[in-house]
């Protein structure tokens, strides 16, 4: 070998390209163990890396539309990983969407180079992404596994979760794809604005806990009054004033109504019980709550259109909303613990005026019988008939309504003002024969917590409500309905417009103008979604 020709071969050695460990492994390398790893996963259990796969049958749809090629190049890894770490202000835990395991593959890929461990990080980084967009769109939980009587699926008619990963995949920024993967509701907007507020306020120490003792009214001089003022301050009800001054001032009275204005207290300025118990739940606490209803929300909101009857039975009120503007609210009763009004969806199609009401077998059984053994007569009293199974009215002192032979029969009450379901009744079939109805018990509205039903919702105002659902059709105008009424003959008027009715269980609403309200749990309902959420807001 000549001198000449040595230099030559020695330098295309060295302009050859390296080989080994200091190359990392070319994409063909990649796919080949990526389908591997799905071959194993379509025929065992969906684990990588001891992670078990979220959505295991998307991710194979996902990889199987793009012929199994790796999906992830460069940065993607980081900025998957910045939107696992950003679902905490969504309320979610990072750790559930693999963490910990993407961290480690980051760092062990990036200097092993082996083909089989960048092939796992990308089925991981897959699987990381399909979860977060399927649960910030519509909830980590299935809500039926907490509510048997929950009927809406949020997942009806979204496109295949797979195309929404390609689609992330195709963005050229992963991370900002999945933040406008997330809902932009003012509902959910205003909760998660909420829970970052919350989580401040925390992790600054919270606010101070106010001592218990007698009721605080609006004069008095009191030693706790410098701690409702800093508890005030705290969440922004309280602005100015003296923080030293025991005197329970105008201007701190002002503050302690707003601030029962965003708890669904009665705003009279009186530190009563009530008034102290909800100051002195902990910002951490209210976290988790404003958590809950996050969850709760994504439940809801992918399916709601722009017109909507929605009743949230812990704030007790009823929202029309048409073209997304709520033009119309009322307050309401719902179901007494034990008689809980449950959540669904439906759709109201019937506005019935000059109701009869048939008593339930349940309120024969466990009211008007034990009340006629003891001597009274419930049933004189409330006007009610019975009716045999021909429909005939017979006596109904008659009647042993204790006995199996009273079965036989049907109690009913005549429309009238006095009728238990008023004037109006508003109809949505459904499984739990749950409606909405007028009601002689008009001053029970007054009352701070509402759960005097056996189920069924009653309204305040439902003439109001009936006169602009029936607006524009067969002349249905306030006079109209004004002459039925005084008829007194039971009329059903069909809608020619049927609307949703969805009845949810928010202990946290957000107004139209952004304000967040505080309710009480009263059925004990948060405290089993917030378990399956699994992951504490304090942390």
């Amino acid at each position: 070998m000549t001198l000449k020709l040595g230099r030559a071969l020695l330098l295309l050695f060295l302009m050859a390209p390296a080989t080994g460990c200091s190359q990392g492994p070319s994409g063909t390398e990649i796919d080949q163990s990526l389908r591997e790893k799905l071959t194993q996963l379509r025929q065992e259990s969906a684990t990588i890396r001891g992670q078990r796969l979220i959505a295991p049958a998307v991710v194979v749809r996902f990889y199987e539309a793009r012929n199994s090629r790796h999906a992830w190049e460069g940065k993607d890894a980081q900025e998957i990983l910045a939107a696992v770490r950003s679902v905490r202000d969504d309320g979610l835990n990072p750790a559930d969407y693999h963490l910990t395991a993407i961290e480690r593959l980051v760092g062990q890929g990036e200097k092993s180079g082996n083909p089989a461990l960048l092939a796992d990080l990308d089925i991981l980084l897959t699987d990381a992404v399909a979860g977060i967009v399927d649960h910030v769109r519509y909830g980590r939980v299935r809500p039926v596994a907490l509510n048997p009587s929950w009927n809406v699926n949020p997942r009806q008619g979204a496109p295949p979760l797979e195309r929404e990963v390609a689609r992330i995949a195709a963005s050229g920024s992963p991370a900002r794809a999945v933040e406008e993967a997330k809902p932009i509701h003012f509902i959910y907007r205003g909760l998660k604005g909420a829970l970052a507020q919350l989580r401040e306020i925390a992790a600054k120490g919270g606010w101070p806990t106010v001592p218990g003792g007698r009721t605080i009214k609006p004069g008095a001089r009191d030693a706790r009054i410098p701690a409702i003022r800093a508890r005030l301050r705290a969440t922004g009800e309280l602005n100015g004033g003296d923080d030293a001054s025991i005197v329970y001032d105008p201007e701190l009275k002002r503050a302690v109504e707003l601030f029962q204005a965003r708890h669904r207290l009665n705003t009279d300025g009186i530190v009563g019980p009530g008034v102290l118990a909800a100051m002195n739940v902990s910002a951490a606490d209210r976290a988790d709550q404003v958590r809950v209803n996050m969850e709760r929300a994504r439940w809801v909101l992918p399916g709601l259109g722009q017109d909507f009857l929605l009743l949230n039975l812990p704030a007790f009120k009823a929202y029309l909303i048409k073209n997304d503007k709520n033009i119309w609210e009322a307050r309401t009763q719902v179901g007494e613990e034990g008689k809980e009004t449950p959540s669904f969806r439906a759709v109201m199609r019937t506005v019935v005026f000059n109701p009869d009401w048939t008593v339930p077998t349940s309120i024969i059984r466990n009211e008007i019988a034990p009340a006629m053994a003891q001597g009274k007569n419930p049933i004189a009293a409330k006007g009610l008939v019975a009716i045999d199974g021909k429909g005939n009215q017979v006596d109904a002192g008659n009647i042993d309504w204790g006995s199996d032979d009273s079965e036989r029969y049907t109690l009913m009450q005549p429309p009238g003002s006095d009728n238990a379901l008023g004037r109006v009744k508003f109809l949505f079939p459904n499984p739990y024969s749950i409606y909405l109805h007028d009601t002689p018990s008009k001053a029970s509205f007054e009352a701070e917590k509402r759960t005097f039903s056996h189920g069924c919702i009653r309204l305040e105002h439902p003439l109001e409500l009936a006169e602009i659902l029936l607006s524009g059709q067969d002349s249905w105008d306030q006079g109209k309905i004004q002459d039925v009424l005084v008829r007194g003959e039971t009329q059903n008027v069909n809608l020619e417009h049927p609307i949703p009715v969805v009845i949810v269980y928010w202990t946290v609403s957000v107004g139209a103008s952004g304000e967040i309200r505080y309710m009480n749990d009263f059925y004990h309902l948060d405290p089993p979604v917030l378990a399956a959420l699994g992951f504490p807001g304090r942390g």
